[in-house]
């Protein structure tokens, strides 16, 4: 199959580093196009505090590290969970039951225009993000009344309530189908602040663009940032679930859809204050939290077209999520000399 080369430019970041309130066969992947984007970008923070902001707390280095950081309801290995050589199974979630399990997942709330100029309004309502068949579903609502149109859509994360430092951080998902979605499933340091704590974007999905699949690093202070994309030749990722996984490491942090590794970085820094730089492998050296949302608009995917359905299609089916880890893991690395 003949491969092309697809140019990404990625125009908008996320996110919010502290806890935030407010069926179908999986098909096999083809052939297709790897694309990375090293570079930085200037991007708006999901966060509405001043991340110039000096931080006080100290990094460590270890030798080892253990999981879990914080307590967690223990789940059963699921018969069907592919565990790769060297990994145990950790924790995750089936969405078996009849409603979002509460103990482990918490709604967010957030108003339009939150970051990124998006349109959406996240509530914490089960009619935006709720639990049947099996599967977490993301459901964003258009409504208009009196000549206004409004968007609705949900978010969700894990924290506080589970968190990991390292592992491989898997989801099986079905993303939805349009212009105007950015579908995410991703990861936030349980505490810290945008950008200096990190974020992990395990897969993001644009819109309009459903052959193409992007794992992306924030970091910095400035924001700093490194992306790696994969575009298919012949699959829109909207028609079946997908498996979208990163493997963390110390020093090491790599991207996967249905075991296709797509991108791997190992550069990037954590500086509170002009005058301190964290230790490497800051800021990707403690607990994340992992979300799951569907934002509508903004500045990456665009706004919705007149051909933008709000229906199933407009829907993120989360199937599974699953953390496995090594036994122990070696902090003693050395950053890239780039």
């Amino acid at each position: 199959m003949k491969k092309r080369i697809v140019a990404m430019v990625l125009l908008a970041a996320f996110m919010l580093t502290a806890c935030s309130t407010g069926g179908e066969s999986q098909t096999s992947a083809t052939e297709g196009t790897v694309t990375e984007i090293t570079e930085s970008t200037e991007a708006t923070s999901e966060t509405s505090e001043d991340t110039e902001e000096s931080e006080t707390e100290e990094s460590t280095t270890a030798t080892t590290t253990e999981m879990p950081t914080v307590p967690f309801e223990p789940v059963e290995q699921p018969e069907d969970a592919v565990v790769k050589e060297g990994y145990h199974f950790v924790w995750g979630d089936e969405f078996n039951g009849d409603s979002l399990n509460e103990k482990t997942w918490t709604r967010e709330t957030h108003e339009k225009g939150w970051v990124n100029h998006e349109l959406q309004e996240y509530k914490a309502d089960e009619k935006y993000a709720y639990v049947k068949n099996g599967m977490l579903i993301i459901q964003p609502v258009k409504e208009e009344k009196d000549g206004q149109v409004k968007y609705y859509s949900g978010r969700v994360n894990t924290c506080d309530k589970f968190t990991c430092k390292y592992g491989r951080i898997e989801a099986r998902i079905k993303t939805p189908e349009g212009k105007g979605f950015l579908p995410a499933f991703w990861m936030l340091p349980n505490r810290g602040r945008w950008p200096i704590g990190g974020e992990i974007d395990i897969m993001e999905i644009v819109g309009g663009q459903e052959n193409s699949v992007h794992g992306t690093l924030h970091f910095g202070n400035p924001h700093d940032m490194r992306q790696g994309s994969y575009t298919f030749d012949d699959i829109e990722l909207s028609d079946d679930f997908h498996v979208y996984a990163c493997e963390w490491e110390p020093g090491k942090i790599s991207f996967y859809i249905d075991d296709i590794l797509f991108f791997t970085e190992s550069d990037w820094f954590s500086a509170p204050a002009a005058t301190l730089v964290y230790d490497y492998p800051a800021p990707f050296n403690k607990p994340f939290y992992i979300i799951f949302n569907v934002a509508v608009g903004g500045d990456w995917p665009g706004d919705p077209d007149e051909k933008t359905k709000f229906d199933k299609h407009a829907q993120m089916r989360v199937d599974w999520v699953r953390v496995y880890q090594k036994d122990a893991y070696d902090e003693n690395v050395t950053k890239p000399n780039t």
